[in-house]
């Protein structure tokens, strides 16, 4: 059987995608050992081995380096299939000297992802973003495959073997909702990584505006930034709560007692044309959305008739999202069943697991 090296410095080793979609279902076909984030040096999880990275800066993920070619001479594994841009080097040296099949998987275009970062100047970001676009593109021809999330990054990699895997939940982690509650609190929530950038702020803001009403707001995720975290903690009150981080496996429990799931991120390049996991996460729970009125969440949220568009920028608008499901709860009910509907059909993890099996037996037999 052959075996395969699922590889992240940046993400924690229960990531959605890393290790619940990608590596469980390589499990099923493969040897599978992962290597990523976590406070255990090594640890067994669901018949996966699991080697702990420390958790570091951008700026000194190198210094997990050695760790990870340590790890890749003691496995020996024949496919290594890595997550993070900061690995790019290191995928080179795998490829080139030690003679395995390299995968590269992109969760976001990160080319654009310099464009927004607001602590380099504006002429730097540019300039950052095209070279790492040129670098990316051209090293990535030189591995065995390449897998995107979306069609826009689908695009833009010129190689042999390529796939689109799009981030859907997996079905097993959800049943079909049957209880809403709707006489009480009406509970809304966010869940994914917490930044300003996400449109955290201006939700919090909306919320705050309607305290009158009988709802709670629930914020649920990382903060990007200990100062960003901090800041909005400020907020907290008996109607508004951050959690922080929480494992993955309380995602499900925490859904199913929400009536209105938010996925306002502000309308930054690298978000437009992205397809965020807590978007079908929502739909998956039976929960209606509130989404930013991008061209590609617009076509889905109306399609499936799950949810309400919104220009994320506006207060109002986030306000009024709120008041139309508050004042018309059966919507809740319809819209929610609606976008569970739509996971079941179209947006589970189960048709991508597929693709994936199909993608490795191009790539290794």
């Amino acid at each position: 059987m052959k075996k395969v090296l699922v590889l992240s410095s940046a993400h924690p080793w229960d990531d959605e995608r890393v290790f619940n979609k990608i590596a469980k279902s390589l499990k099923k076909r493969y040897e599978t050992v992962l290597c990523a984030v976590a406070e255990d040096d090594l640890q067994v999880v669901d018949g996966i081995k699991i080697y702990g990275l420390k958790k570091l800066s951008r700026a000194k993920r190198y210094k997990n380096y050695s760790k990870i070619i340590r790890i890749v001479k003691e496995e020996k594994p024949d496919i290594i299939h890595f997550h993070d841009p900061d690995l790019l080097l290191l995928a080179l040296y795998f490829k080139l000297i030690l003679k395995k099949k390299v995968i590269y998987d992109v969760h976001e275009d990160y080319s654009l992802a310099f464009k927004d970062r607001e602590y380099l100047p504006k002429l730097l970001r540019n300039l950052f973003s095209s070279i790492f676009n040129l670098f990316e593109k051209n090293v990535s021809k030189l591995f065995d495959g390449v897998v995107v999330v979306t069609e826009d990054i689908f695009n833009k990699f010129n190689c042999k073997n390529k796939v689109i895997l799009k981030n859907f939940p997996t079905i097993d982690m959800y049943e079909k909702r049957e209880e809403y509650n709707l006489d009480g609190t009406i509970n809304l929530v966010y869940i994914g990584s917490v930044s300003y950038q996400r449109g955290i702020t201006n939700l919090i803001l909306a919320v705050k505006d309607l305290q009158n009403l009988n709802i709670k707001l629930d914020i649920v995720g990382p903060a990007e930034s200990s100062n960003y975290f901090e800041e909005i903690k400020k907020f907290e009150n008996e109607k508004i709560k951050i959690w922080g981080r929480v494992p993955k496996s309380c995602v499900p429990d925490i859904l199913k007692n929400a009536h209105i799931g938010f996925v306002t991120l502000l309308p930054l390049k690298r978000y437009l044309t992205s397809l965020p996991l807590k978007l079908f996460e929502y739909m998956a729970a039976g929960v209606p959305i509130v989404a930013s009125n991008f061209e590609l969440w617009e076509g889905i949220i109306e399609s499936s008739n799950c949810g309400i568009i919104v220009d994320p920028t506006d207060i109002e608008q986030i306000k009024s999202a709120i008041l139309y499901f508050y004042n018309n709860r059966q919507e809740i009910i319809n819209k929610g069943q609606n976008g569970y509907s739509a996971f079941i059909e179209m947006y589970n993890w189960s048709k991508e697991e597929e693709k994936l099996f199909d993608f490795y037996k191009r790539i290794v037999g």
